[in-house]
C-alpha cells in the first residue's frame, strides 16, 4: 500500500477497493500524531485499563514489559496497544510531567524549558536572577529609580527573573 514519506500515513491507491478504509486509517493516524499528548514516560507496565486514545511513551527500564523498545509510542485503541516509532521533529506534552518534549533522534526536553538558542547564543536558560529593587540616592535620583523598578517589573513578569 502507498503511504506518505514522512508520517507513514496510508494512501489510496488508484482502482482500489474499500477505499473508505485506507481513509479511515490515515485520520486514525492523524488523530494519534498530531497535538500529540502523552500520558506518562515512566510507566514501565502498561496499565491495566487504559483509557481509550491513551498515549504511553514506552520508558528505558520498560522496554520488556511493554514488549518495544525505549520512546516508542504506544496508543491504546479500542482493545489492545498499537505501537508507532516517534518521528524527529514531533512534539509531545508529558501529561504528569506537565513538560514539553521534541523528538531528535530521542525525546529531549529542550524546548521550552531549557531556553532559547540564537546564533549559537543561550538565552533565557538559567534560572531567574533575584534583582533588589533599588534604594539610597537622593531626589536626582528618582527618575532613574522608576526607571529601572518598570523595568524589574517587566523583567518579572516575563519571567526572565525573579
Amino acid at each position: 500500500m502507498p503511504e506518505t514519506p514522512r508520517l507513514a500515513l496510508p494512501l489510496i491507491a488508484s482502482g482500489q477497493a474499500q477505499k473508505d478504509v485506507t481513509h479511515n486509517e490515515a485520520v486514525l493516524a492523524l488523530d494519534r500524531l498530531v497535538a500529540l499528548v502523552v500520558a506518562s514516560r515512566s510507566l514501565t507496565v502498561p496499565p491495566a485499563t487504559p483509557q481509550p486514545g491513551a498515549c504511553y511513551i514506552v520508558p528505558s527500564a520498560g522496554g520488556v514489559a511493554w514488549g518495544y523498545p525505549a520512546g516508542t509510542l504506544m496508543y491504546w485503541q479500542e482493545s489492545g496497544w498499537l505501537a508507532a516509532s516517534p518521528r524527529d521533529g514531533q512534539i509531545v506534552l508529558v501529561d504528569d510531567e506537565e513538560v514539553m518534549l521534541v523528538r531528535k533522534g530521542d525525546w529531549q526536553a529542550k524546548w521550552p524549558t531549557l531556553g532559547l538558542s540564537i546564533n549559537g547564543r543561550s538565552l533565557l536558560a538559567a534560572t531567574p536572577a533575584i534583582i533588589a529593587m533599588p534604594s539610597g540616592g537622593g531626589t536626582v535620583d528618582s527618575e532613574a529609580r522608576a526607571t529601572l523598578a518598570a523595568l524589574l517589573a517587566a523583567l518579572q513578569q516575563q519571567g526572565i527573573i525573579s
